[in-house]
């Protein structure tokens, strides 16, 4: 993980004003380009800022950093160029609070506070992203399109209705700039990796009044993996039409095609039959050449923006948001002999198949009004609005099952296996709706000049049909209210602090009894308490976090125990708790020094004190810094970061484990270079994995094991008009 500053000749203003240049730095030989910041504060292209201005990710509310009521971090633009963050995993494996569960190439699940994330939005609109099983999650998407990641942990009800208390992620996309600009980059690295991004914006009349964005990218190599061939096409334009001098029009359309070949299913068996572990190279997999996994993802939106003249605004968007996919993998499950790799039934390496396609849409509306209101001598904020979405989602899934009863050689993994007849075998079809309307509304009340009060609430209707192999579920909530409070006392100028506290609702149509009944929603609550300073005029934020969280009918494995339909079986189970310490700095220490930092830590376990997901890390930390040399080594940029977390492991005889499996500590370092060519060309070379430290990203689940990245380079050239 690294942090890069801005270069000599890509840096532009701050979300503050900037401080005049040392005598030192202002000795460069080549002449400054002067990018004027944006007007919206939230933005961060182009700022050359690791921080952003303001965010409305937690509330809906514009607040900066320091008056937000809740932990939170913001990925400026500068800093996934910098990292080379070129995919959502990447943005979030380098965000405090953030541990992700890798079960193979293509599923990825991400966890904050020991809970699962499912609250995913785009440009702050609620989207159901399905789960990582079919493959439409967001791990693979390319970030190109965004200017910004914005990761608000904790409860977020207020804005998304539904959802676990772990965290909102905000996938906030760039829009269209006043004049011409235009890059470029071309990449190429490890494993015959290489990727090219162009991306063009410009005015379409003179005036600028009509203004038009397109993003491309291409990404396609092999990978450490054998035989394992990642491809990303990814597409992204938007046109911007001011119709009055405060009414705003956009009309958006993004397109993302993941593709592999060799796709891994699960990992590889862990135990010998004897009851000793297997080690493997990173690299080894039983993958073929027909296993794939296909995802196809598709953004169409249209977007008002109205500026009264008292300073209120209204915001409408209609978004549609579509996915198909398609899947055929084989993996192995078992326990080979030592000697032979082989073995007998039931212990040797067996391969197992399935096969998957399915599509979803999901339509949203959303209407907002916000602004200033006077009451008592004060200015005060108010946020009202609705929305409603209804989301439409089939699959056709023929189960695993045994694709050949002869034990595969451990030893042999390169041998291959033919495609299994696929149309031979049942399939099960499923098809789900999901609707979901609510009226949302906070505000923020000065009670004094330096103690504000956020307060709100969001009344939620939820209703979901799902019907699998002709069997029909219905359940529906008309009427679930989620509150939210903040308080914020302003202790000076530097510092503040706060305690919010909200409410959970989170339906758990997923999850099935042994009955095969549908598990009523979790309800909970989460309480937090915090320490927020802005450093450095505003370049450098730094946060303190204490949280606890309880949950109620919380879903939890019934081990040995499964559904009429053979789907591992849940029970709702009381008082799961979830208690924990959040630290996150981040910004500029000097001119041409950045700096990141964080450290997360939490304890989670269920009503009988059992730890809960102990298949993710309980504490992690990360840091990494990077320098702008100044005078004649100006154009150069050097950089280096550490990230570390603690013990993982499968518990025995529990959910999809027998064995179990632990993954001890580890720490993995990572080093960068920039070079400033010219005025508008860089060469960056990433590093990550330095000391090449072999990892597993799971190890248990259904007694098996998955390999991390080892060490890797990529070398970039930019260029920027």
């Amino acid at each position: 993980m690294i942090i890069s500053t801005q270069s000599a000749f890509a840096a532009g203003s701050s979300p503050v004003p900037p401080q005049p240049a040392t005598a030192s730095q202002s000795e460069t030989p080549l002449p400054a380009v002067t990018i004027t910041a944006p007007s919206d504060r939230a933005s961060t292209e182009g700022t050359g800022s690791y921080i952003s201005g303001e965010t409305t990710t937690a509330t809906h509310l514009q607040l900066s950093p320091l008056e937000s009521p809740q932990s939170m971090t913001v990925i400026t633009r500068q800093r996934m160029d910098d990292q080379l963050l070129n995919s959502v995993q990447g943005v979030l494996d380098n965000t405090t609070g953030i541990t992700s569960y890798q079960s193979d190439s293509e599923r990825t699940s991400f966890y904050s506070r020991g809970f699962l994330i499912n609250n995913v939005q785009y440009d702050g609109i609620p989207t159901v992203v399905g789960s990582t099983v079919n493959g439409s999650g967001i791990s693979a998407l390319d970030t190109a399109f965004y200017d910004r990641v914005e990761v608000v942990r904790g409860g977020s009800g207020l804005l998304t209705g539904t959802g676990n208390p772990s965290a909102a992620i905000n996938l906030v996309r760039k829009r269209p700039t006043q004049d011409f600009s235009a890059s470029a980059s071309l990449s190429a690295g490890s494993w015959d990796t290489h990727r090219g991004m162009a991306d063009i914006s410009t005015p379409l009349t003179e005036d600028g009044r009509i203004r038009a964005r397109m993003v491309a990218s291409y990404q396609n190599g092999h990978s450490y993996i054998d035989g394992y061939k990642p491809e990303k096409k990814a597409f992204y334009g938007i046109v911007e039409a001011d119709l009055t001098s405060g009414t705003k029009l956009s009309l958006g359309y993004d397109y993302q095609d993941l593709r592999s070949t060799g796709s891994t299913w699960g990992g590889l068996p862990l135990w010998f039959s004897d009851g000793t572990q297997v080690n493997y190279s990173p690299s080894k997999s039983y993958a073929q050449d027909w296993s794939h996994w296909n995802n196809t993802l598709k953004t169409a939106f249209v977007e008002v923006d109205h500026r009264f003249d008292n300073g209120w605004k209204l915001r409408a968007i209609a978004n549609q948001y579509r996915t198909e996919y398609n899947a055929e993998l084989l993996g192995l499950v078992g326990r080979p002999d030592r000697t032979t790799g082989l073995g007998f039934y039931p212990y040797g390496a067996y391969p197992v198949a399935l096969s998957s396609t399915g599509s979803s849409r999901q339509n949203t509306i959303d209407v907002m009004m916000s602004g200033p209101f006077q009451l008592l001598g004060r200015q005060h904020d108010l946020v009202v609005g609705a929305t409603s979405s209804r989301r439409t989602s089939g699959q056709d899934d023929i189960a695993p099952f045994y694709a050949g009863f002869n034990p595969v050689n451990i030893y042999d993994l390169s041998a291959p296996f033919p495609r299994p007849d696929f149309a031979g075998m049942p399939v099960v079809p499923t098809s789900t709706e999901i609707k979901q309307s609510g009226v949302y509304g906070a505000a923020r009340l000065a009670l004094a000049q330096s103690l504000k009060l956020i307060v709100g609430g969001r009344l939620n209707s939820y209703e979901i049909d799902d019907s699998v192999s002709g069997a029909s579920m219905h359940y529906k909530k008309s009427s679930a209210f989620t509150p939210y409070a903040g308080l914020i006392y302003e202790l000076d100028k530097t510092y503040s602090t706060y305690v919010s506290h909200t409410r959970i609702f989170n339906p758990q149509t997923d999850y099935q009894d042994s009955q095969g009944n549908v598990l009523t929603p979790a309800t909970g609550k989460t309480t937090e308490i915090g320490l927020k300073a802005a450093y450095m005029h505003g370049r450098l934020n730094a946060s303190v976090a204490l949280f606890e969280t309880k949950l109620d009918n919380a879903a939890q494995i019934i081990p040995g125990s499964y559904t009429p339909g053979g789907a591992q079986a849940y029970q709702a189970v009381d008082g799961t708790k979830s208690r924990g310490l959040e630290i996150d700095l981040q910004g500029e220490l000097a001119r041409g020094w950045n700096i990141y930092a964080g450290l997360s830590h939490f304890t989670a376990q269920d009503a009988n004190g059992v730890r809960l997901n102990s298949q993710i890390p309980r504490t992690t930390a990360q840091f990494s810094t990077t320098y702008q040399l100044s005078g004649e080594w100006s154009r150069l940029t050097l950089g280096g970061g550490v990230k570390w977390q603690s013990s993982f492991y499968e518990a025995a005889n529990t959910g999809t484990s027998t064995l179990g499996g632990a993954q001890g500590s580890y720490a993995l370092a990572s080093l960068m270079m920039r070079y400033a060519v010219s005025q508008n060309t860089t060469m960056t070379v990433n590093v990550n994995n330095v000391f090449n430290k072999q990892y597993a990203l799971q190890k248990g689940d259904f007694d098996t094991v998955s390999y991390g990245m080892p060490r890797s380079m990529m070398v970039t050239l930019d260029y920027k008009y």
